[in-house]
């Protein structure tokens, strides 16, 4: 058997990032200036002169507040605002000389869309860096649990990949790669098919390996999802509002699924002896009962005595899934399928945003017109909910989201001329930070059957990521198996897929110490079996490939 190191096929279509060291463009703005800046350092001062001023003071503010950071890293902008943070782009200066950077880079191989994530920087390189600075507001357990979850995403595939985080009084920072990218409303009625294929496979390839680690990312939207369409490359980013999976059963309001398993990722129905059918029955009866009323005898009481239903429903309004709507207190990664379902939407749609209310009762309501009466109610019921309205517009069965987005765009199966500034149509040269890559000829522009073609097996896709009920929901991996985005000329999604830590090949040399709960390898020195302490990212076996600390054992056994 060959070992991973001898892997050195040509790297899928779909990786790369733009070569910023080819001076042979005249472009002034892709040259470097007199002083040995990039385009990546200038663009403060492609933004308004008031704004600049205000950056700069923020980067001065925060330079002070954390007087360390200025020491290893140079800010040069910002990248972005949000309640809880700020993030900032910044030379990293120490990568080359001070740095352990093995763990976050992890070990993908050169056949994977994620290998540009491994490929470790050419010495003398500018690296850059993004460094989010977490408001002092933001609740501490907040905090930890958005730096514990990213230490454990480490070694995911298009997922910004956490290098450091520190305090220095209450200033805590996080340090991650920057991922170069463009604004969603920029690019997504202009991306070709085979563009937007590029995009789903790295936003379905993140959310496999975060969910095969119980993570939930509860906030994925085109904002999180660090996009360049001039390469076909993005990564999952903004873990603050993320969770991990809750296996436990509450006492009260049951739903009428289990939690995620590893057979049943976004669980199963329950059998019918575990919970009371005829209570479901008459619940459903009363429901359908006060739909039919007036309005003069709709309403809710005045003195609820009724148990509050309490559930995580953190997440941004219109990517909420049904089950986070109706406070099921079980929730999957299927939520995160469900906001993934959402952006295909605005591709097909070529309308962002789509869905906006202003709360939850409004937000189930916007589904239930386009889905039906009948589908609402029996994706109630499989939270021990009922969904009752008497609404006219709201009728019984509904139409398919294939219909709805051809009635949103009647131009759907029309093919365009694709965009030559977007991926696979550019003609740009890509490269892995540690070694260039020629891309493969660009493709021929599509037919009218074969657009037809990727148009039917996209609203395939659509209809099944954006399946109401949650236990029925297609997960990561059987979207990326999916006819719209499996290719046939590239790797199975299960060969490149890095195992949670302890699965895989060598995970029996793998463990987790009872008394520090570090995870651990157990690796040969001079024979004698040894343990070693690992730190996040490291031991990660890659589809049928071992860890990179046993490739030697594993082929000698």
């Amino acid at each position: 058997m060959e070992s991973v190191d001898d892997m050195n096929f040509e790297a899928p279509h779909d990786m790369g990032t733009l070569d910023d060291d080819d001076d042979d463009d005249d472009d002034p703005d892709e040259d470097a200036g007199a002083d040995g800046e990039t385009d990546e350092e200038k663009t403060l001062y492609l933004k308004p002169p008031e704004e600049q001023q205000e950056i700069q003071l923020e980067i001065s503010n925060l330079n002070s507040a954390v007087p360390s950071l200025s020491e290893d890293y140079t800010i040069v902008d910002r990248l972005g605002t949000g309640t809880f943070s700020s993030v900032y782009k910044a030379i990293d200066l120490a990568y080359h000389y001070k740095w352990d950077n093995t763990a976050w880079h992890a070990c993908h191989p050169p056949i994977s869309s994620a290998h540009y994530q491994s490929a470790p920087y050419p010495p003398g390189t500018k690296v850059f860096v993004a460094i989010k600075r977490i408001y002092v507001t933001s609740n501490p357990e907040r905090i930890r649990n958005e730096i514990s979850i990213m230490e454990d995403c480490r070694g995911c595939r298009h997922t910004s990949q956490l290098i450091t985080a520190f305090r220095h009084q209450d200033q805590v920072v996080a340090i991650m790669p920057y991922t170069r990218n463009e604004d969603f409303r920029e690019f997504y009625k202009d991306l070709s098919m085979a563009g937007v294929k590029a995009y789903f496979r790295c936003m379905f390839r993140a959310l496999r390996d975060i969910h095969a680690r119980g993570i939930i990312h509860r906030d994925v939207k085109p904002a999180n999802f660090l996009y360049d369409p001039r390469t076909g490359i993005g990564a999952l980013c903004d873990f603050g509002l993320a969770s991990r999976m809750d296996g436990s059963t509450p006492a009260h309001g049951a739903c009428l699924h289990t939690s995620a398993t590893r057979e049943h990722p976004h669980g199963k129905i329950r059998g019918r002896n575990d919970y009371d059918v005829d209570l479901l029955k008459k619940m459903q009866r009363e429901a359908r009962q006060k739909s039919s009323w007036p309005s003069d005898r709709v309403g809710y009481p005045d003195k609820d005595t009724r148990a509050p239903s309490k559930a995580n429903r953190a997440g941004t309004r219109g990517f909420r899934a049904p089950e986070v709507l109706l406070k099921c207190s079980q929730q999957t990664g299927a939520i995160d399928i469900w906001s993934a379902g959402m952006i295909l939407l605005f591709f097909l749609t070529e309308k962002f945003p789509l869905l906006q209310s202003s709360d939850d009762m409004e937000a189930l309501m916007e589904i239930a017109t386009i889905i039906g009466r009948q589908k609402m109610e029996k994706t109630a019921i499989l939270h021990s909910r009922t969904f009752a309205t008497n609404v006219p517009s709201i009728s019984q069965e509904g139409i398919s989201w294939r219909e709805f987005v051809e009635k949103q765009n009647p131009n759907i199966f029309k093919p365009f001329t694709p965009d030559p500034r977007y991926y696979p149509y550019n003609n740009y040269d890509t490269h892995s930070p540690g070694g260039r890559n020629y891309p493969p000829p660009t493709p021929a522009p599509p037919t009218a059957d074969s657009h037809r073609a990727d148009v039917e097996a996209a609203l395939s896709l659509l209809a099944e990521v954006m399946h109401p009920e949650s236990t029925r929901r297609i997960t990561p991996r059987g979207a990326l198996y999916h006819p719209f985005l499996a290719d046939p000329s590239e790797p199975e999604d299960d060969d490149l897929f890095p195992h949670p830590f302890g699965d895989g090949v060598c995970g029996k040399w793998h463990y987790v110490d009872e008394g520090t709960d570090e995870q651990c390898v157990i690796i040969l020195d001079e024979g004698e079996q040894k343990g070693r302490r690992v730190m996040s990212g490291e031991g990660i076996a890659i589809g049928r490939w071992p860890c990179e600390f046993h490739r030697s054992e594993y082929y000698e056994e």
